[in-house]
């Protein structure tokens, strides 16, 4: 609903989600829940709250060992410390998604992180290195998701 520019919409049918996750007492939507609000505030520049929710998801994710939301959560921190200008703390977040990403084998999640990487990388002023990343995000898309997947890099919010 976000990317249909209905972020109210979107906003109110995740606290739904939150509140809804906390009566029934459903960790695993709890944190799906914080990582989409986290997803929101940080669509709407409010870092700190977005931080707040992401952080709530992924010390959900890690008390229920699971590695998607985990990667999720990292990966939308990373974005909101990198929207900060804390480049070095999005990229070290970042790399921890991926080595957990990598462990369990997600080959979509890990050209995505492998991108975000080189992105990073590239603020920072790190050309070669971004390079090093971007070659296998390509690679690795060109073999599981043709240009569809290409295409839609910047839209993964994993």
């Amino acid at each position: 609903m976000m990317r249909l520019g209905q972020q109210s919409e979107a906003e109110e049918l995740a606290e739904e989600a939150l509140r809804l996750a906390e009566v029934d007492g459903d960790k695993r939507a709890l944190a799906r829940a914080c990582n989409a609000l986290g997803i929101l505030a940080r669509s709407q520049g409010d870092l700190g709250l977005s931080a707040e929710h992401l952080s709530r998801s992924l010390s959900l994710a890690e008390a229920l060992n699971d590695p998607a939301a985990r990667v999720a959560a990292l990966n939308n921190l990373a974005l909101v410390w990198q929207a900060a200008g804390a480049t070095e703390n999005a990229i070290g977040l970042t790399e921890s998604a991926l080595t957990l990403c990598r462990a369990h084998g997600d080959r979509h999640r890990e050209a995505a992180l492998l991108n975000n990487l080189a992105d990073l990388l590239h603020a920072n002023g790190q050309t070669e290195e971004a390079m090093a990343y971007l070659k296998p995000a390509v690679a690795i898309f060109a073999e599981i998701g043709g240009s569809e997947s290409l295409m839609s890099l910047s839209l993964i919010h994993i």
